[in-house]
């Protein structure tokens, strides 16, 4: 089912209720209102001004951008949806500054290597002590460091890793279109999984190797993490964590082989093998940090629109969108300013235009929660703070679509549908792109695991249905140089001060985005049945 109509008269036919129903189905779509480019421009250009000085976590920037939405939800009509009737839901975050003290060093035992920092490795401290390091730890390369019983898949075999430091694969096997979703990577080629299951095993360190393939972003995005504040959520107590988290150039991996007397090439082509065995350098490595550790409080930002059937509107369905940057970094052409103008004040400014237009739609039946949430770029802190403490029942959030980056490039046939085949939102959003004359595709680069790499992520890790919007790639006016602009985004600005706000960029093709996103907020929030996720899909056991 794609979109569900207004409540049919009871005395209609069979057929004609069928008749009527596509006809309001379709019509109800193009009774979203048009979204002026206006609308998206005004709140980038606020929100992406070097006033706010690329909305850090905790910094003033973030506290004027919170003020701004919050007003601007205030102003589309919505209600205060965070606690005990405010805007805002308080988000205590640690705040870790690691500083080399001994940089990265490698020893057989008669020849040494040393490394340098943030030229060969990255060292970031995942426990907030003073002081964080590996001494003569010996290395183990465990392949891709997965354990996935369903697929029968075990890079550990057994083998004690207490105190070790594990030399890990990003990504997941591709070698079987059978296994790991193919080509599709799924959270198992995170790199956040990697670090949680070297903590779960007991090491004392990871360290991923980077490429650009695995990766799908070069090195000088890995490269801006280091020395920099990283930010987390509280630590439990009884939760496990590893003492530092590194990455290393695959340049820098494969001399750390050597020195053990093996090649990363086969080592490699080894792991692609369920036979895999974990694989002991018989090299030790040493590692310092020295760090500052901070308690700060951030927020997301929380407007409901309660929803008109007496019944669903108990329901929710969530809209998300990060507000945080980047903040004030080391700079690049004497900018050192993270404006974050696609990343993401332009999700923000799409839903901040959704509610706008909201004010000249009927009431959905089930109600809407619009979530500004914070410290995305810190490892999706907001969105993960908010599913551990909804303020609404979780069993009652039936749904999330989620905005990270609205299509500023130029108009296109197609926009790009993160989870496609996940769930039946698939099938809501394939109504509502046709009806619109579009064309919804799957994600386009299914090996970077994108599904788990923004907001809607905690949410399907509560098992709530949920996806997200990207640009498409069909342009409609001169194709193959839009193509290029879109492409130079990732390898160029992405997580880059010159990721601002540009003269060129095309409001329109963000506005017709966004209206198609509203068209779909509104028709999963009019359904009869809460969407439901694929049968076997790795989420549904969450449900």
């Amino acid at each position: 089912m794609r979109v569900l109509p207004l409540l049919l008269l009871a005395s209609c036919a069979a057929s004609s209720a069928h008749h009527d129903h596509h006809h309001r189905h379709h019509a109800a779509d193009h009774d979203t209102p048009e979204i002026p480019p206006a609308w998206i421009e005004s709140h980038v250009r606020f929100l992406a001004d070097d006033l706010l000085e690329g909305r850090g976590v905790a910094t003033r920037g973030d506290a004027l951008a919170r003020l701004y939405i919050r007003t601007q939800l205030e102003a589309a009509g919505l209600q205060p949806g965070g606690p005990e009737g405010s805007w805002e839901q308080p988000v205590p975050i640690l705040g870790l500054t690691a500083e080399v003290t001994e940089p990265l060093r490698a020893t057989n035992g008669t020849e040494t290597l040393a490394f340098e920092p943030v030229t060969d490795f990255t060292a970031v401290a995942a426990r907030p002590a003073a002081e964080t390091s590996f001494d003569e730890a010996e290395v183990v390369f465990v392949g891709y460091g997965i354990d996935a019983p369903e697929q029968q898949w075990d890079d550990f075999k057994g083998m004690d890793l207490k105190g070790k430091v594990l030399l890990v694969m990003n990504s997941d096997p591709a070698s079987d279109p059978n296994l790991f979703g193919g080509k599709a990577r799924l959270y198992y080629g995170r790199w956040t999984y990697k670090y949680e299951e070297a903590a779960r095993r007991g090491a004392v360190g990871a360290i991923i190797l980077h490429t650009n393939e695995s990766a799908a972003y070069p090195w000088q995005v890995v490269q801006s993490n280091h020395g920099r504040e990283n930010f987390w959520l509280p630590f439990a107590p009884d939760s496990p964590t590893i003492a530092i988290r590194s990455w290393v150039t695959e340049e820098a991996g494969s001399r750390l082989c050597k020195l053990g007397g093996h090649d990363l090439a086969a080592l490699r082509t080894s792991a692609e093998s369920r036979d895999f065995k974990p694989v002991p350098l018989g090299v030790k490595v040493s590692l310092r940090t020295r760090n500052t550790v901070r308690e700060l409080q951030s927020a997301n930002v929380l407007g409901m629109l309660p929803g008109s059937d007496p019944e669903l509107a108990k329901e929710v369905v969530v809209i998300t969108s990060h507000f945080d940057h980047l903040g004030i970094g080391t700079g690049r052409n004497g900018d050192r300013i993270h404006n974050g103008a696609v990343d993401n004040a332009s999700g923000i400014a799409g839903m901040l235009a959704m509610a706008r237009a909201l004010k000249d739609m009927p009431r959905p039946r089930r109600s809407l929660l619009f979530a500004a949430v914070t410290a995305e770029e810190s490892g999706l802190l907001g969105s993960s703070w908010y599913t551990r403490h909804p303020t609404v029942p979780q069993q009652q959030i039936v749904a999330n679509f989620n905005v990270d980056g609205l299509n500023v490039w130029g108009a296109t046939e197609d926009i790009e549908f993160v989870g496609h085949g996940k769930s039946d939102l698939t099938a809501v959003a394939e109504g509502v792109a046709r009806d619109f004359g579009r064309r919804l595709t799957p994600d386009s680069s299914p090996d970077a695991g994108v599904f788990y790499r923004s907001d809607h992520f905690p949410f399907a890790r509560i098992g709530v249905p949920a996806a997200y919007f990207k640009a498409g790639s069909s342009f409609l006016d001169r194709p193959e140089d839009r193509k290029r602009m879109k492409a130079s985004f990732t390898t160029i600005h992405y997580h880059q001060p010159s990721d601002e706000l540009a003269p060129w960029w095309n409001f329109a093709s963000a506005a017709a985005d966004t209206r198609l996103i509203l068209a779909c907020l509104v028709a999963t929030a009019n359904r009869d049945q809460a969407p439901r996720w694929t049968p076997g899909d790795e989420f549904e056991k969450f449900r």
